[in-house]
């Protein structure tokens, strides 16, 4: 099986009345990532969640996304089904999906809730399995340095009259650039695996959302997302930040710290090359999110974790 196949839906279905809001419906928002919009909907009869795409330049992500979600579903990947997509009245692209109760992988660690590690590790590994299966050719290590370029000048524009901010990213981008970046394989990808997009469902199932477009695709960076919120803590950014860390964040990091061993100890049963890369791969992905935080202490947060990842 080769990398392109996974098959790619390029038909979307076209909404007739599920685009419509039936009568007596409660909407509730739910948390969106790249400025889509996500809202449960709930009628006597049933519900469902609506992601819809913030601007009609990001339809075609949207879209793909959806289509990427319904082919994974095929292959065994469980996702939430997808009802409907298509185009709204506005002309935004948007997609139905099943509405599954639980709570994120991210959530049950920051508040030191009980969840089975092992059926996490089992839907992780066969999803991984299934890319390494589809992997191809080694990515030109020359794609990871232009964008790590591309990524310190975005995120030095942005780092405002901070002249310590500003180095820090300096450093970071240097230090990034100035490792090996061959041999890491193209394949099929979740393209966002974070801890925030793995659910344990209420009936205890592992699920996976929010799949997405990345600008390179291979399973190695499905793991360096992993092991951004393992080793970089981005997923508990929020509660560094917070007046009260007492408890909460040295629970939560001694969760995540038994999480993170598991987690390694499957990229190193894959391949030895992986583990030995991990925390490169991890920092590149914190890396990328520093031209999307508009807020310097944030900024410092990436740059301070990315210090000590590669310090690992």
């Amino acid at each position: 099986m080769k990398t392109g196949a996974l098959r790619r839906a390029d038909a979307y279905a076209v909404p007739s009345a599920a685009a419509a809001t039936p009568p007596e419906e409660i909407r509730h928002t739910l948390k969106g990532h790249s400025g889509a919009s996500v809202v449960l909907h709930t009628t006597a009869s049933h519900s469902y969640v609506r992601k819809t795409a913030g601007d009609m330049a990001s339809n075609d992500r949207l879209l793909a996304q959806a289509a990427k979600q319904r082919d994974l579903g095929r292959n065994g990947i469980p996702f939430p089904r997808i009802f409907v997509s298509g185009l709204s009245e506005t002309g935004h692209a948007f997609f139905d999906m099943a509405y599954i109760p639980g709570r994120t992988v991210a959530d049950a660690v920051a508040n030191a809730a009980s969840f089975d590690v092992h059926a996490i590790l089992s839907s992780v590994e066969k999803m991984l399995w299934l890319f390494r299966s589809c992997r191809g050719e080694a990515i030109p290590c020359e794609q990871f340095r232009l964008k790590i370029e591309a990524i310190e000048r975005a995120a030095y524009e942005s780092s405002g009259p901070d002249p310590a901010l500003s180095d820090a990213i300096l450093e970071c981008s240097a230090r990034l650039y100035g490792l090996e970046w061959d041999g890491i394989p193209e394949s099929p990808a979740h393209g966002d695996l974070t801890l925030e997009n793995i659910m344990v469902a209420a009936d205890r199932r592992t699920v996976f959302i929010d799949c997405d477009q990345p600008w390179i695709s291979s399973y190695w960076l499905d793991l360096g997302k992993l092991f951004q919120d393992c080793y970089g803590h981005w997923f508990l950014r929020s509660l560094y930040r917070s007046a009260d860390t007492t408890v909460q964040l040295p629970n939560a990091i001694e969760k995540l710290e038994k999480l993170t061993t598991e987690f390694r100890a499957l990229a190193e049963d894959d391949e030895p090359r992986i583990s030995e890369r991990l925390p490169q791969l991890a920092a590149l992905n914190l890396f990328r999110a520093l031209p999307y935080t508009d807020e310097p202490q944030t900024a410092s947060f990436i740059c301070e974790r990315i210090r000590r990842v590669l310090d690992i």
